[in-house]
This record gives C-alpha cells, sequence and structure tokens, in this order.
C-alpha cells in the first residue's frame, strides 16, 4: 500500500468510525492525529493519538495545539489531522455564523502544501436508545479536496510545533509522552511487523514500546 492509499484508507476509517460513534449515542470523535515516519522503512503508520477531554475556548485550542509535541518527539513525515467541523467551531468558541456540519481531514506532509479533505455531512436524529441517547445518522454528501485550504487556529499552531527543528533526546521523548498521556490523550502504535529487528527502530519508536510495555519505567527525571 502506498502512503497515498493509506491516507484514502484513514480517510474511510474516520467516515466509518463517525458513523459508529453517532449512530451509539450521538457522539461526535474527538480531533485525531495519525502520523507516517519515513524512519520506520517499508510501514511507515506510526500510530495515532486523540485529544485530551476540553473545556470550550482556550482550553479547546490548547488541547488541540499540543498533538504537535507528539509529531514533533515522532519526527512524523507526514500527518493526517481529524475533526468534525461545527463541533471544533463550537468548542473555540469563534465568532461569526456557524459553519456546516461535517467531517474534515488534512493531509500535511513535513515540506509542502497541505490538501483539506472535507466530508460534508448533514446530521439527523432517527431515534432515541432506551438509555436516553440519540441514534444520529450522517447522510454524507460529495468529498471535496482543497489544497492549501485555511485550517482552524490550533490547527495550524500544532502543525508550527511538529516543523519547527528539535533535538529529542530520550529522556525528553519518554517525560513528553508521559505528560501527554496523564493530561488524558490517548494513544495507540500499532505492533510493528516481524521482519522489522527493534535494532532498527528509530529512537522515538524504543522509548514508547519501553513505556507500553513497562508502563513503570522509564522514571521522570528530578
Amino acid at each position: 500500500m502506498t502512503e497515498q492509499q493509506l491516507v484514502d484508507e484513514l480517510e474511510n476509517i474516520a467516515v466509518a468510525t463517525t458513523d459508529t460513534m453517532l449512530a451509539e449515542g450521538g457522539f461526535i470523535p474527538p480531533p485525531t492525529m495519525h502520523m507516517l515516519c519515513e524512519d520506520l522503512g517499508r510501514h511507515p503508520y506510526a500510530g495515532y493519538v486523540r485529544t485530551r477531554p476540553f473545556y470550550p475556548g482556550d482550553d479547546a485550542h490548547t488541547a488541540v495545539e499540543a498533538l504537535g509535541v507528539v509529531a514533533s518527539f515522532a519526527n512524523a513525515s507526514r500527518l493526517v489531522l481529524a475533526w468534525e467541523q461545527a463541533d471544533l467551531q463550537i468548542a473555540l468558541q469563534r465568532p461569526g455564523e456557524l459553519l456546516p456540519t461535517g467531517l474534515v481531514l488534512v493531509d500535511v506532509p513535513r515540506v509542502g502544501e497541505h490538501v483539506v479533505r472535507w466530508n460534508p455531512a448533514e446530521l439527523v436524529q432517527t431515534g432515541t436508545r432506551a438509555d436516553g441517547c440519540p441514534v444520529v445518522t450522517a447522510s454524507w454528501g460529495p468529498t471535496q479536496r482543497i489544497p492549501g485550504g485555511r485550517l482552524p487556529a490550533p490547527v495550524a499552531a500544532a502543525l508550527e510545533l511538529w516543523r519547527s527543528p528539535r533535538a529529542w533526546s530520550a529522556v525528553e521523548i519518554a517525560e513528553a509522552y508521559l505528560d501527554i498521556e496523564d493530561d488524558g490523550y490517548h494513544m495507540a502504535w500499532p505492533v510493528r511487523p516481524d521482519d522489522e529487528p527493534p535494532q532498527r527502530w528509530p529512537l522515538w519508536r524504543a522509548v514508547v514500546e519501553a513505556i507500553v510495555t513497562d508502563p513503570g519505567q522509564p522514571q521522570r527525571s528530578a
């Protein structure tokens, strides 16, 4: 699978996940960032991170912007970020006419122009579950591709954090990872292929593996 095919598949998964969460209680997935890393070789998909719970306003901005820290220590070469447009606009409490509902994905290379993938959707409540939660169905419209499309301020800030040059030590990676995890972000890292020996992993992936397999290590420095 090429990187472009992988990005297309991530878009399909994001739409399917949104459909499932809407049907299960009218929920919307939180802003999510997928990472691809050239230094992982033939299998560049590194994993994903979802934002922590946040309050409306400045806290929402901070929660989304911090995604850039994970992309930075993972030395990602390409990002795919996804969010529901109207939901994020409301969370950021930005003035202006409410934007239409729909799923936004932005495909971002480390160098070069990003492409916004706009998946418009009309959300309709079709029922109510026994626990009182709504059952919502999304009617998806035609997908649009918008090279260089406008990005919300916290998304642009996350990309700036990611793209700012920084050399991460193992201790710094571990401390950033543990801080992000403690704050309530959800991170997922697929198991690497059997034919990929750990000796070939980049530093950040070895640090993440050590934390995931032994949550007590490494310890934060004093």
